[in-house]
């Protein structure tokens, strides 16, 4: 089906009620009627080197959606997805570079591991001709192929099979594997990451929260000199938060967000903008801005 603004590129978007576009119209359509600047000046194709040397074929595209802008990189010739969402009143041209940024991470860490064996190893993934065995931290994409109705997984750009990925795992026999469903709009893995546990019970989180207050404030207040590093140590309180928001209970977290800006608000300080921005960032967390 063609798009219905320009006539002549395939549509790929269907706005109900309106009709079907092509990206760029859908784009158009969106800008006009949300009274937004549609950024056409990036580069539409960008190439990456990986850890190792290999080099990558990204093709960059925004979409623009009531509320926020999407940017995605998928690889040309391989399987690297990735994405980040922003908000329209944010600056694009810093998206771009969070973009590539997020893909440099990407590819500079493997969940796969090259084996230079000459033989044949029972449980390693074969990959058009070559071995490997799987990392103990990694990550991939899920991937469902809706012709053959079969679902695969996407490691390091290359499509595993679940019966590949399985049979490696019994390299691992016997031990526990924790797993995280996330986004893939998230943080990627980079090469100094690891899974880490953390709890995101309300009331830990609240715990943690005011312990690390204890560390900066003298009675109730909270000195200039202080201020800088206090703030620094509050955000990875407002990271359990986020936690709590994305993977436990929304309203529970909302009154997690309060009692946090109520407390922050109580702190008599002698500094310009405390506790505004960490207001801000328990908002953008929760939603509510």
């Amino acid at each position: 089906m063609k798009c219905k603004k320009c006539k002549s590129r395939e549509s790929t978007i269907h706005v109900s009620n309106v009709g079907d576009f092509c990206l760029d119209c859908h784009n158009d359509y969106m800008a006009e009627l949300l009274g937004v600047s549609k950024m056409d000046d990036f580069p539409k194709i960008i190439s990456v080197y990986d850890a190792d040397g290999i080099i990558h074929r990204f093709e960059i595209s925004n979409m623009i959606m009531p509320g926020f802008s999407v940017w995605k990189a998928e690889e040309m010739e391989g399987g690297y997805q990735f994405e980040i969402f922003v908000k329209l009143e944010e600056n694009q041209a810093v998206a771009i570079e969070q973009m590539h940024q997020k893909i440099l991470t990407g590819l500079g860490y493997k969940t796969l591991t090259h084996l230079s064996d000459k033989y044949f190893i029972d449980n390693a993934i074969q990959i058009d001709k070559e071995q490997y065995s799987l990392n103990t931290v990694g990550t991939c994409r899920i991937q469902h192929a809706e012709e053959e109705n079969q679902v695969y997984l996407v490691i390091d750009g290359k499509d595993i099979p679940l019966h590949d990925f399985g049979r490696a795992l019994t390299a691992f026999e016997g031990f526990n594997m924790d797993f995280q469903i996330r986004d893939l709009s998230e943080e990627v893995f980079g090469k100094d990451t690891v899974l880490r546990r953390v709890s995101i019970n309300p009331d830990v989180i609240i715990e943690h929260f005011e312990r690390t207050l204890s560390w900066f404030l003298k009675g109730d207040f909270l000195s200039y000199k202080h201020e800088s590093a206090c703030g620094e140590a509050l955000f990875e309180r407002i990271d359990e938060l986020e936690l709590l928001c994305k993977y436990g209970n929304k309203e529970e977290a909302v009154e997690v967000g309060k009692r946090m800006k109520k407390r922050l608000i109580s702190i008599e300080h002698d500094t310009d903008d405390f506790p505004d921005y960490l207001l801000t960032m328990i908002d953008q967390v929760l939603g509510t801005t």
